[in-house]
Parts: C-alpha cells; sequence; structure tokens
C-alpha cells in the first residue's frame, strides 16, 4: 500500500511539474515572438540607416547606434531561444521519466 501511495506522489509531482513547465514554455514562446517582431523592425531601421547613410544623409555614428541596437535586440532572441531550448530539454526528461513510471 506504500509503495503504491509513494507511486502517486511521484507521479503526481512529476504532473505538477510537467504542467508548471508548458506554463513557462507558453509564457517563454511568447516573450521569443514579441523579441523577434522587434529584430524584425531593427532590421528595418538598420537597412533605412544603410540607406540613408548611403546617401550621405545620416551620419556613421547614427549608423553604428542602430547597428548596436540591432545586435543588443538579436541577443535578447538568441537568449530566449537558449532557455526554451534548456526547457524543452527539462520538459523531455520529465516525460522520460513519466513514461518510465507507467511502464513499472
Amino acid at each position: 500500500m506504500a509503495e503504491t501511495d509513494s507511486f502517486s506522489a511521484k507521479m503526481q509531482k512529476l504532473q505538477q511539474m510537467r504542467v508548471a513547465l508548458v506554463l513557462l514554455l507558453s509564457a517563454e514562446s511568447s516573450k521569443l515572438m514579441s523579441k523577434q517582431q522587434r529584430v524584425a523592425g531593427k532590421e528595418i531601421e538598420v537597412m533605412c540607416a544603410e540607406r540613408d547613410y548611403a546617401e550621405q544623409a545620416q551620419s556613421a555614428d547614427a549608423l553604428r547606434k542602430i547597428y548596436a541596437e540591432d545586435r543588443i535586440a538579436k541577443e535578447a532572441v538568441a537568449e530566449t531561444e537558449a532557455e526554451i531550448t534548456r526547457m524543452e530539454d527539462v520538459l523531455a526528461k520529465i516525460d522520460a521519466d513519466i513514461g518510465a513510471m507507467c511502464q513499472s
């Protein structure tokens, strides 16, 4: 009987962890989409700044500033993507544990 209770408690804990992680993944995916939209906007700004610089309507300093902002936005996307990958790895381990418990 104690073994069944222990099994149920472990399964419940794994399921709770899984649900919490799925919710976090959903939130991080939403953040990623927002950051990707910002990157797309920055890429447009870069193209416009490059055009203006080529036409000598904008200074090199302004162009460098836009490049820096673009780099920062892309780094933020990369960080969020890395975090999502780590969460997906943990979720895969939890799923594997749940599957192993179901087969035992």
